[in-house]
């Protein structure tokens, strides 16, 4: 039966299918596996899965026979559709924060030893990354297509003293530092160790929120040190992942103080202004990097204080080209902004859920093995 379509027609029609379809198909014909394994499919698959996006639920339970703590995730996709996995990983305990490099899950634990593992959940496999000492700062988990390779990049803010021992007045110069950690696909275990990058950053005081990840650039929101010493001005800071290096972007319109996050929107960086005072949230639109072009795009108003309220990102709707905004407040509860009525609700059904993280993900073909002993 495979002879009777052409490779061209085989991709088209198994990019569209979830991976669990894939994996089944791969063991009826040799021809389907050569093509399902190939990674010219994969990317063509993971272009599809991303108009497919579902809302992920992550929760923890413990493990107390072998002191570690089991990771759940159930999904929600744009109909509404509830989909629960079994537990997908198993971490060590304590709290942990997640991170999600879209098609994989990234977990770690701060701390002087913080552990970090990357995990696909629908293959559910977990590999343990490097240890790295001090694991207090922010991290992203980013995609190099040109490489096939990931990067996990951590940022860490503080100071160095510049003095001597004699000399009685310490200079102390603040430093903005990247740990960077490349992950081959398909490898069964990690070659290599953290590699520092450092930046000169007598200009930056710190970064602000998670950094966000978008088509092989990183994105960290940082507050600028200006002539008026003012603390709350700020810039955006761009790595380029394949070649590493490091750019300014300016704010919108003048928007470079108050309380701000960036976050994706639908393929494009979105820079979101919001104060105390108001009710609205505000998403301007990168819409040219290099002109640093910004649109108004969104303007959420919301029942409280705006900044209560956080974007979480852009959820597509099937067969539509229209979706929502995902929206989660300060004390955890998730909303929708439907871009098309301009509606604003809560998503009372998710609300019932017990969760210690959400974010956006998609179904992925990458496989990352268990490590080596």
């Amino acid at each position: 039966m495979a002879d009777h379509f052409s490779r061209d027609l085989l991709i088209h029609i198994f990019s569209r299918l979830g991976v669990k379809q894939l994996c089944q198909l791969k063991c009826l014909s040799k021809e389907w596996l050569q093509t399902i394994s190939s990674p010219y499919f994969k990317k063509q698959h993971s272009d599809q899965s991303k108009k497919r996006q579902s809302l992920s639920l992550i929760s923890s339970s413990r493990n107390r026979p072998f002191r570690s703590q089991l990771i759940h995730l159930s999904s929600i996709d744009s109909s509404n559709h509830v989909h629960e996995y079994e537990a997908i990983a198993e971490i060590g305990e304590g709290n942990f924060v997640c991170i999600s490099g879209l098609d994989l899950l990234c977990f770690y634990q701060t701390g002087y030893e913080g552990e970090i593992w990357i995990c696909n959940p629908i293959t559910k496999k977990t590999l343990a990354l490097p240890i790295l000492s001090d694991f207090s700062g922010k991290a992203c988990l980013g995609y190099v297509s040109s490489t096939n390779e990931y990067k996990i990049v951590v940022s860490f803010e503080g100071t160095v003293d510049n003095s001597d021992d004699w000399n009685l007045e310490a200079d102390y110069e603040e430093l903005l530092s990247f740990n960077i950690l490349t992950l081959t696909l398909e490898e069964t275990s990690v070659v290599g160790s953290w590699r520092d990058f450092l930046l000169s950053c007598t200009q930056y005081s710190g970064t602000c929120h998670q950094p966000v990840h978008i088509n092989g650039f990183v994105y960290w929101l940082a507050f600028a040190k200006d002539n008026t010493f003012s603390s709350d001005r700020m810039t955006i800071l761009e790595m380029n992942l394949e070649n590493e290096e490091v750019n300014t972007l300016s704010c919108p319109n003048g928007y470079n103080f108050g309380f701000s996050h960036l976050v994706e929107v639908n393929g494009h960086l979105c820079f979101v202004h919001n104060k105390t005072d108001a009710d609205m949230l505000n998403a301007w639109m990168l819409k040219d990097r290099v002109s640093e072009a910004w649109c108004l795009e969104y303007s959420v108003e919301v029942p409280q204080s705006a900044y209560n309220y956080t974007i979480l990102g852009y959820l597509p709707r099937n067969n539509e080209s229209t979706g929502d905004i995902l929206i989660q407040s300060l004390k955890g509860n998730l909303f929708c902004y439907e871009t098309d009525t301009q509606k604003f609700k809560e998503l009372q059904s998710l609300n019932k859920v017990k969760f210690e993280w959400c974010g956006l993900y998609y179904e992925s073909l990458f496989s990352i093995g268990m490590p080596e002993n």
